[in-house]
């Protein structure tokens, strides 16, 4: 990890938007329009978080077929992760960066 990934992951975290939807990603895959009604945001907002989440692995999303409309529906499900922090990790990373650089 680089340090653009982990500011990318941690801003990602630091938003309540994100968090709802990680929250109920937690309790299995949802579509578009049930996860934004269920956090209560439109649907281009949830979409803008849903790209944020996905830009760092944190979420994924497909796009299902049925034959009766809505005839696509993106489903989003949560990746499971383990995320630990401390100075020391931060200095690493921003030293190998300052390195590579």
């Amino acid at each position: 990890m680089d340090t653009d990934e982990l500011a990318a992951l941690l801003n990602t975290l630091g938003n309540k938007h994100s968090l709802a939807i990680l929250a109920e990603l937690a309790d299995g895959e949802q579509y578009v329009s049930e996860l934004a009604e269920k956090i209560g945001i439109s649907r281009p907002l949830l979409y803008l978080h849903l790209k944020k989440l996905e830009n760092v692995g944190l979420v994924e999303g497909e796009i299902r077929h049925f034959d009766e409309p809505p005839y696509t529906k993106k489903y989003y499900s949560a990746n499971d992760f383990h995320i630990e922090v401390t100075l020391k990790h931060i200095k690493d990373i921003v030293n190998n960066n300052t390195k590579e650089n």
